[in-house]
């Protein structure tokens, strides 16, 4: 079976949703079962999928995750609705912290799954030794990676970066690094993050402004063709920015490539 990255994507973003329901649930008392049976149903059978395809789903920083879980668990729901309603407190501040790592996690779920799948592909023993390290948010020191070929080892690399794990390839190892090799920006387009080199960050804030622009342009041009009928020199600025603005779908397209190829790509035991 195959398994996609914005597959993955979804199964967290699920998981995200259903630990919610069931915290309103348990600890603040709320009714959630009709939302929880459908998210319950999909999550079984993105579960299966992903099982099948062999990937298995390690979170950065999932060590303290845990452990903040544990915490929560040593409190009851009433001191963390106190908690909560104070904003004070053990029970609050552990509730807090992982609520930073999930907010994290939901940025980058797309980072995390292309990651996660491009584990899978690896040497049992590799995997492993790079799956404690995901899981403690940083690299103590080098990770094999060789069974990886060399433009996949990039990727991972990008990949764990963009996640906030620092580190370069060094030859068939991940190595602990200060700086990232590879200077890397998170941008919002259209309702979504994406990853795109530092270089290319200013062509494409101002393809983003010029979009915002002609868009606003035509919807203007569009709202005045509702009362009055154009002629030939106003239906010619209207078909002329209606161009523009495809042109600039397309310059965006390019500036993306990249990135949405990392994206587009069908996975199973390969990225």
């Amino acid at each position: 079976m195959v398994m996609s990255a914005r597959d993955l994507a979804r199964l967290l973003e699920l998981n995200k949703k259903k630990a919610e329901l069931e915290f309103q649930r348990d600890v603040l008392g709320m009714h959630a079962l009709e939302e929880l049976g459908p998210i319950i149903s999909n999550l079984e059978s993105l579960n299966a999928k992903a099982k099948d395809a062999g990937v298995e789903i390690v979170l950065p920083d999932q060590k303290r995750f845990e452990e903040l879980g544990k915490d929560l668990a040593g409190f009851s729901p009433q001191d963390i609705r106190e908690g909560l309603k104070i904003r004070d407190g053990q029970a609050y501040q552990a509730l807090k912290d992982r609520g930073m790592i999930v907010k994290k996690h939901q940025e980058n779920r797309f980072e995390i799954a292309k990651m996660c799948i491009l584990m899978s592909t690896m040497e049992n023993d590799q995997r492993k030794a790079l799956s404690v390290a995901v899981k403690e948010g940083a690299l103590a020191g080098n990770v094999s990676i060789g069974s990886l070929d060399e433009m996949d080892r990039k990727k991972l690399a990008r990949f764990l970066r963009r996640c906030g794990i620092s580190c370069a390839v060094s030859k068939e190892e991940l190595a602990p690094a200060l700086e990232d090799e590879e200077k890397e920006v998170r941008i919002e387009v259209s309702n979504r993050n994406v990853w795109i080199s530092e270089s290319s960050k200013a062509l494409l804030e101002e393809n983003l402004r010029r979009i915002n622009t002609v868009n606003a342009r035509i919807q203007l041009k569009n709202a005045e063709r509702q009362i009055k009928v154009f002629d030939t020199e106003e239906e010619n600025l209207f078909a002329s920015l209606q161009r523009e603005y495809l042109d600039l779908l397309k310059e965006q397209d390019e500036l993306l490539k990249e990135y949405n190829g990392e994206e587009k790509r069908p996975l199973k035991n390969q990225l």
